[in-house]
C-alpha cells in the first residue's frame, strides 16, 4: 500500500472533556493510518453553538498531545481553521446545502417543534421507531419561498429512497443493509442555519479525502444517510467502521456528560499515557503480545477486522496492570521531579528512586517512600502486633547486628540476623519491615536497611523495642 492511501480522522466535539471511549476511537484510528503508512487527521467539530465549550477545544488538543496521539493534519501554528475547525466552513455548507436544494435532493420543512413531539409520542405508541413522516415532502418551491418571506422558521432536510435497501460493507461488523423507508428525511440544517452533524460530518470527510472512518456504534445509523448524501453531491463515501462502545461497571456507556474515566482525570490521579495507551489498545482487542508497546509497536500488529463488536468494559484494575508496567518502565531519573522532600541527600536520590519504582503505581509517590525512609519522625506503623509478637528482645538483637556490622551486605546481614534472633522468612521480615518503614510490604530489605541513615534506623528499632515491651507487660 502506497503513502497517504488510507487517511483517517478522529472527529470530537467540543461539549467537554475526552473521555475513554472518545479515546480509544481516536486511538484505534491513528493506529489504522500508521499501520497502512497514511495520514492521521484531527477535525474539531464546532458547528453546534448550543453545546460548545470553547475551552474543550484547547482541552482536546492538549490531550491528545500528552497521550502521544500526535495528527498529521489539524489545528497547528499557522494552519488555516478552514482546514480543521467546521465554525470556519459555514460557506462550505451553505454552496452544498444549495446544490442539493437545486437538485431536488433536499427540502425545507416547517414542522413544528409540537408536531414533531406529537408525531413520535404517536409512532412510540404505535410500536414503531420514530422517524419523520415526510409532511413537507412535497411542497413546491413557490410554497416555501412564501413561508419563508412570512418568517417562518424551517429546516432543510434529505430526500431519502422511500424504497429499496441501502447497504454496505462495516469494516468491523461485516454486511450491513437497512430498509430506505426506516431511515426517514434526516435534517441537513438547522432552522438557524448552521449544519447539522450528518451533513456537516460527510461533507467534510470528503473534502479532506477520508478514506477510512472508524467511529462509535452509536453512529451505525448514520451511515446509509451519509452513503446517500455524498452520493447526491457527487463524493465516494469512505469504508465505515462502527466500534463498540466502551461500557462503566454497570454497563453504562461512557460519556462526556457523566464525566467517566476522563482523561484529565485519570492524567490528574497520576498515570502515566503510555498505561492509558497500551490499555486501550487491547480494550475490544485481543493482542498477543503482554507486554507494553508504544505506538509503533501497536500500529505495527493493528488489524480493524479483530475489533471486537461486543460493549467493552473499562476495567480499572486492568488499567492499573498497564500503569505498573508503565512505571517500571520508566528510567529512574524521570522519578526525580516528583520528588520533593528535601531530607534526601542529593547523592542518593537516584538510588532511592530506582530501589522504590518496582513499588510505585503513581510516581507521584516516590514522596511518600522518601518520606518513610529519610524523615527523622516516627511515621505512623500500620499494625503492631507483629512487633509485640516479636518481642522486645528480637529487635534488641537486630540492632546490635547492625550497628555491629556497619555496611556489610545483605548477603552478608541476613544470616547474622537470622543465627542471632533464632528468626527465618516472615517470622523475621515482617516485624523488621514494619519497624523500620511502618508498611508490611515495599522494597527489597536489605536496600532499605543500606539506604535509610543508621540514626534514623535505630530510632524506629527503638520505639520497636518500646512497642514490643509494652506489649509483653499487657
Amino acid at each position: 500500500m502506497t503513502d497517504h492511501t488510507v487517511i483517517t480522522r478522529f472527529a470530537p466535539s467540543p461539549s467537554g472533556a475526552l473521555h475513554a471511549g472518545n479515546l480509544r476511537t481516536a486511538l484505534f484510528s491513528l493506529l489504522l493510518a500508521r499501520h497502512s503508512k497514511g495520514k492521521f487527521v484531527l477535525r474539531i467539530e464546532d458547528s453546534d453553538s448550543a453545546r460548545l465549550d470553547r475551552a474543550a477545544i484547547d482541552g482536546i488538543q492538549a490531550d491528545l498531545r500528552w497521550l502521544g496521539l500526535h495528527w498529521d493534519e489539524g489545528p497547528g501554528e499557522g494552519v488555516d481553521p478552514i482546514h480543521w475547525r467546521q465554525s470556519a466552513r459555514s460557506a462550505v455548507y451553505a454552496r452544498a446545502a444549495q446544490t442539493l436544494l437545486a437538485q431536488g435532493d433536499a427540502y425545507w420543512c416547517f414542522c413544528t417543534a409540537e408536531r414533531l413531539a406529537a408525531l413520535r409520542s404517536e409512532q412510540q405508541a404505535a410500536g414503531k421507531p420514530p422517524r419523520y413522516d415526510g409532511c413537507c415532502r412535497d411542497l413546491s418551491s413557490s410554497e416555501a419561498n412564501q413561508r419563508h418571506e412570512h418568517g417562518e422558521s424551517a429546516v432543510l432536510r434529505l430526500r431519502m429512497p422511500t424504497s429499496g435497501t441501502l447497504a454496505f460493507d462495516d469494516l468491523i461488523r461485516g454486511p450491513q443493509s437497512t430498509a430506505a423507508e426506516a431511515l426517514g428525511d434526516p435534517i441537513l440544517q438547522r432552522a438557524d442555519g448552521s449544519p447539522a452533524f450528518l451533513f456537516a460530518n460527510a461533507l467534510d470527510d470528503a473534502a479532506m479525502g477520508v478514506s477510512h472512518v472508524l467511529r462509535g456504534e452509536d453512529h451505525l445509523s448514520n451511515t446509509p444517510r451519509q452513503q446517500v448524501l455524498l452520493a447526491r453531491l457527487g463524493y465516494s463515501a469512505p469504508a465505515y467502521g462502527h466500534v463498540s462502545l466502551v461500557v462503566d461497571a454497570d454497563g453504562a456507556p461512557l460519556s462526556k456528560r457523566s464525566g467517566a474515566a476522563g482523561i484529565a482525570s485519570l492524567r490528574e490521579a497520576g498515570y502515566r499515557p503510555e498505561a492509558l495507551v497500551n490499555y486501550l489498545a487491547r480494550l475490544g482487542n485481543p493482542l498477543a503480545e503482554e507486554s507494553l508497546l508504544d505506538l509503533d509497536g501497536l500500529a505495527a500488529v493493528f488489524d480493524v477486522a479483530r475489533l471486537s463488536r461486543s460493549p467493552a468494559r473499562f476495567d480499572f484494575a486492568q488499567l492499573d496492570h498497564w500503569q505498573s508496567q508503565a512505571m517500571a518502565a520508566l528510567p529512574p531519573t524521570t522519578l526525580l521531579s516528583y520528588l520533593q522532600f528535601s531530607g534526601v541527600p542529593q547523592n542518593q536520590r537516584l538510588a532511592l528512586a530506582e530501589l522504590v519504582q518496582p513499588n510505585l503505581q503513581r510516581a507521584d509517590e516516590i514522596e511518600a517512600w522518601a518520606v518513610r525512609l529519610f524523615d527523622p519522625g516516627l511515621i505512623a506503623i500500620a499494625d503492631e502486633k507483629p512487633l509485640q509478637k516479636a518481642g522486645a528482645a528480637f529487635f534488641e538483637q537486630v540492632d546490635s547486628v547492625l550497628n555491629d556490622s556497619g555496611d556489610a551486605d545483605w548477603s552478608v546481614l541476613r544470616p547474622l540476623l537470622e543465627s542471632t534472633t533464632g528468626q527465618r522468612g516472615g517470622a523475621m521480615m515482617k516485624p523488621l519491615r514494619l519497624a523500620l518503614t511502618g508498611l508490611a510490604y515495599g522494597p527489597a530489605l536489605g536496600e532499605v536497611i543500606r539506604l535509610m541513615p543508621p540514626a534514623i534506623r535505630q530510632a524506629r528499632l527503638q520505639r520497636a523495642i518500646a512497642i514490643a515491651a509494652a506489649g509483653d507487660s499487657a
